[in-house]
């Protein structure tokens, strides 16, 4: 094998690898709890940084779209315990992740 198909083998495993979790990242939003980048970050064994790149990602290609909210009244419906905590402790804007339809029509074909 040369050292071009090589390179080629190396680049479609990281591509396939970021689709796998792009699309973890879009069903878990699909399924409608709310989550931290934090807790996603947590829960998926990835970094913070590497959530808000796949949740900027997912939004450039439409499947996902941001509700801004300028501070969290109590109301906001997002969960209970820690994740509560971590969403209406902050003192700074809240984005809300909604999926679009794109997004509900991906997530549910690639769960079955």
């Amino acid at each position: 094998m040369d050292l071009y198909r090589i390179d080629l083998y190396v680049i479609n495993l990281y591509v396939m690898e970021e689709c796998r979790m792009l699309m973890k990242v879009l069903k878990r939003l699909a399924e409608g709890d709310r989550y931290s980048n934090k807790i996603m970050a947590r829960e998926l064994g990835v970094d913070e940084g590497m959530i808000e790149q796949m949740l900027m990602q997912l939004e450039r290609k439409g499947y996902i779209e941001k509700e801004e909210m300028a501070s969290c009244s109590g109301s906001c419906d997002c969960g209970s315990g820690p994740k509560k905590a971590s969403c209406c402790s902050s003192k700074s804007n809240i984005i809300i992740w909604k999926i679009t339809s794109k997004g509900n029509e991906t997530a549910l074909r690639v769960a079955k």
